[in-house]
């Protein structure tokens, strides 16, 4: 308990020195944009902001919502024009890329280092370009896999001992596998493609990537993307390709998703999808664990992660008051979200604000997850990789041959991106 109360009073120390002479002497206000709009998060983050405003008369902080699919691309618009918001919550994989092109700033200049060791450090380096620290770890997710404990009772699995590794989701699937007396399935065990974790998780989760230590130079066709693309083809030629298809096809929202519905009992999924079985599926018998890899043991990247990072734009006439509102989002603002919003922050002390018992458990997952940032010079980069599993699980071309045609395609999207930058 005492090692708690000390985490909580180092990160109020650092916010005292922050909001008080330091700061204006003239009132200013500061627009702060971020995608939270429903009845669910915008109590939050007005009572962050409030927060703020009670403490720094002098600094006012005015807030608002943005569309998630609209947030980058007005904030950027924002940028070209000179009126971007002073500070914005924005995706955590795309700092650098917007950091590389000059769009937001650096704020290791107004002593943000100084808090690093507050963060997950693979969380920290979301932010950093080129030695510097261009956004602040606000908040994160990880994936994990939800099993159906009524469907595994049913066929005689434990439903206290789910798979550890590739091969027992094979096995468990053997069992979970269930077809009408047409032969149709009604119940696929499991597909890696169902669920949120995609392709490259699975490879990151076999310990490869798709690129270097920097996400600069592509390796999408090495050993380990070729054998994981073939054990996804596995799968899909276990059940047949035109049956995963139309099975996929099947899914719907809410209550009627793959896993919810009970069509896929075992299903690799974000974290935050504990409120949506909480909403929809509530009397569900399911468990969570973390995402099997190959040999049973986890790893840095077992599974991995997404979310925000709270950035200053390039313009802001404030940047000095900017950036100790985006420190207070990070620190203190963080606190009350993870209490409230049941979301895992950058900042490893802001865990202590939440004392549920299931969002504890997920997030000890952190350990085992990873945070990509998105290639600075090839961002849509994915969409090659997209191609390249559809052009095997669909239409039966080989691993090996989709996988070097999606590299040639990324190296000339990176060539094209550095010819850009120059």
């Amino acid at each position: 308990m005492g090692k708690k109360i000390f985490l909580v009073t180092v990160a109020m120390m650092g916010l005292s020195g922050l909001s008080g002479g330091a700061l204006a002497q003239q009132k200013i206000t500061l627009d702060f944009s971020a995608h939270w709009l429903s009845a669910q998060r915008r109590p939050t983050i007005d009572k962050i902001v409030n927060l703020w405003n009670q403490r720094n008369p002098n600094v006012q902080v005015r807030y608002t919502g943005v569309p998630f699919d609209q947030i980058i691309t007005k904030t950027l618009a924002g940028v070209a024009a000179g009126n971007a918001p002073d500070v914005v919550v924005i995706d955590i994989r795309t700092t650098k890329q917007r950091a590389s092109k000059n769009q937001i700033v650096d704020m290791s200049q107004y002593g943000v280092n100084s808090i690093k060791d507050r963060f997950y450090p693979n969380l920290w380096a979301t932010g950093t370009y080129n030695g510097k620290q261009y956004g602040l770890p606000f908040n994160t997710d990880t994936r994990l896999l939800f099993y159906n404990k009524a469907a595994f009772k049913e066929v005689g699995l434990n439903p206290n001992d789910p798979p550890k590794t590739w091969d027992e989701l094979w096995e468990y699937a053997n069992k979970l596998d269930k077809k009408d007396a047409s032969g149709r399935y009604t119940r696929m065990g499991f597909h890696p493609l169902f669920g949120d974790f995609g392709y490259e998780g699975w490879v990151m989760n076999a310990k490869s990537s798709f690129w270097d230590s920097d996400y600069e130079v592509p390796r999408v066709n090495n050993a380990v993307a070729v054998s994981t693309l073939n054990w996804v083809k596995k799968w899909t030629d276990r059940y047949g390709s035109n049956n995963y298809a139309a099975f996929k096809a099947s899914f719907g929202g809410g209550a009627q998703d793959e896993f919810m519905s009970g069509k896929v009992p075992m299903v690799v999924k974000n974290g935050n999808y504990l409120t949506a079985l909480k909403n929809n599926a509530p009397s569900l018998q399911y468990g969570f664990v973390p995402v099997p890899t190959p040999d049973g043991s986890q790893h840095p990247a077992s599974s991995w992660g997404g979310g925000f990072n709270i950035e200053v734009p390039r313009g802001t006439k404030h940047p000095k008051e900017a950036v100790a509102f985006a420190r207070f989002l990070v620190t203190e603002g963080a606190r009350i979200w993870t209490a409230e919003q049941n979301d895992i922050p950058g900042a490893k002390a802001a865990l202590t604000s939440n004392t549920n018992r299931v969002f504890i458990s997920m997030a000890q997952n952190m350990s085992n997850t990873f945070v990509a940032p998105t290639a600075v010079f090839a961002p849509s980069y994915g969409n090659a990789i997209n191609k390249a599993v559809d052009d095997v699980v669909l239409r039966g071309k080989s691993a090996k041959e989709a996988l070097d045609d999606a590299q040639t395609d990324i190296q000339k999207m990176v060539a094209d991106g550095k010819r850009d930058a120059n």
